[in-house]
């Protein structure tokens, strides 16, 4: 699941949620980034749900979407008596983590001490990093039955997989990717410079935040199909379509830039061949992904899956990059049985 925006009307249109689990903040002081500069005061945001067992072996960590944050993803935890509850609470202690910059943990938005543009820009190892920090100095867990996460945070399970491959036994990647292809280069590219380039931007230095409206409609553009787009949106009414397209995010401008950022730099297999790169990742792997998604091309996961004769779905929804949206009965059906042992 992708931007903020697209989830609004995702989420009204869901049933009441199970209880949702407290946020808490894990005060990590320092966090030195990978490129060499220095967080100060970084805090991570987590919520927890479920019950750590005695041995501390049934922890599920699930990082955030672009822009999304751990409130939003309580909908994914629950009893399963909902397809959208990926992980079942009643077996598995689970972890919803703020990922950097989406303005719950430490961003270009809260920071006091390197606000907006002074805030050093960040990778998904970063990101990762920081989780790894809160799993292990905060919750004290010696290791996590798994990672899974949904766009951003499926790019952020394979970081998960190559950086910490003794600290997980699974890794459940959705809509996710090991590297970013060119087309993928290309989508993030238009985005930023999207935001950039609009004047009431101000080169991150606005005292309002700005419309960004091009921006908007062009990721909006992104998630779905033409298909999906044409069936929900008659021509008659694509001008009310722009404006709730095109309307302002309750986000942070420059935490947008910076997310975008960080996802543009995605890449865990560098130098290496990509099925080298897989086979260094010791955590057995399902692989979901949509056929048709526009914001994150779906053959390098594939590619990744084949690589180590890993599980794999590959949705054909015209949802896309909503997965969720239209598919949650099928991705769960699939999710709940891999992180309960089953062989898929």
């Amino acid at each position: 699941m992708p931007l903020r925006f697209a989830l609004l009307f995702f989420f009204t249109a869901l049933p009441a949620l199970a209880e949702e689990g407290e946020l808490h903040f894990a005060e990590l002081g320092q966090c030195t980034l990978e490129k060499g500069r220095t967080i100060e005061d970084c805090r991570i945001g987590y919520r927890t749900f479920g019950t750590l067992n005695a041995e501390k072996s049934n922890a599920v960590l699930m990082p955030t979407w672009l822009l999304g944050n751990s409130g939003e993803l309580k909908v994914h935890f629950g009893d399963g008596s909902s397809p959208l509850h990926l992980v079942d609470t009643t077996r598995f202690f689970g972890i919803a983590v703020d990922s950097l910059g989406n303005g719950v943990s430490s961003s270009p938005s809260n920071s006091v001490k390197q606000h907006g543009t002074a805030f050093p820009a960040f990778t998904e190892r970063d990101m990762v990093e920081a989780e790894y920090r809160v799993a292990t100095e905060v919750l004290h867990l010696p290791h996590l039955h798994a990672v899974i996460g949904i766009s951003l945070g499926g790019e952020q399970t394979f970081v998960w997989a190559v950086e910490h491959p003794d600290f997980l036994d699974l890794a459940v990647p959705i809509l996710g990717s090991p590297r970013l292809t060119a087309y993928d280069l290309q989508v993030k590219r238009i985005e930023i410079e999207a935001i950039l380039s609009d004047p009431a931007y101000q080169d991150g230095n606005y005292t309002a935040q700005p419309p960004l409206k091009l921006a908007n409609l062009f990721a909006f553009m992104t998630l779905s199909t033409a298909d999906f787009r044409n069936a929900l949106t008659p021509r008659d009414t694509v001008e009310a379509f722009y404006k709730r397209a095109e309307a302002p995010l309750p986000v942070d401008a420059n935490d947008r830039l910076w997310q975008l950022r960080a996802a543009a730099g995605q890449d865990e297999i560098g130098g290496r061949p990509l099925a080298e790169a897989a086979r260094a990742a010791k955590a057995k792997f399902l692989v979901v992904v949509s056929k048709r998604d526009q914001r994150v091309n779906p053959q390098p996961a594939l590619d990744w899956a084949a690589a180590i004769g890993a599980p794999a779905y590959a949705s054909e929804s015209a949802c896309a990059h909503l997965l969720m949206l239209c598919d949650a009965a099928a991705v769960s059906a699939r999710v709940r049985p891999f992180l309960d042992g089953q062989k898929m």
